[in-house]
């Protein structure tokens, strides 16, 4: 993982992640929600590739179960480590993973604020 700031870019961002880019070693940082992964330009591709291309449609009519909330399953190399999104989740990190690189500024809404406000 990189740890010099100043070579990090932000590619996007949404309200459960980010997507940046090292300048120096040219990795590829995803944050989404609990989940951090780093990859190599090839491994990000391979990536979005499989998320764009994802049949969310088959996971929520063939696999409907009120008992899970994420019900889309992402397969790692890791034999034992399913990763589980739901359709929300899928379609917010599709629109990061389009992301150009992201302007300076946007405005948000306050809704968009994730952030609990504790008057003393």
């Amino acid at each position: 993982m990189c740890v010099m700031c100043n070579y990090i870019k932000t590619i996007g961002k949404v309200k459960s992640g980010e997507l940046t880019l090292c300048t120096n070693c040219h990795h590829y940082h995803l944050t989404f929600n609990n989940i951090f992964f780093e990859f190599t330009k090839k491994e990000y591709i391979q990536f979005k590739k499989y998320i764009m291309h994802l049949d969310t449609s088959y996971w929520n009519e063939n696999y409907p179960c009120p008992k899970v909330k994420k019900n889309i399953p992402i397969p790692t190399l890791q034999g034992n480590l399913v990763l589980l999104f739901n359709q929300q989740e899928i379609e917010e990190l599709k629109k990061l993973l389009n992301s150009k690189i992201a302007k300076e500024y946007q405005k948000i809404s306050v809704e968009e604020i994730d952030y609990s406000f504790i008057q003393n």
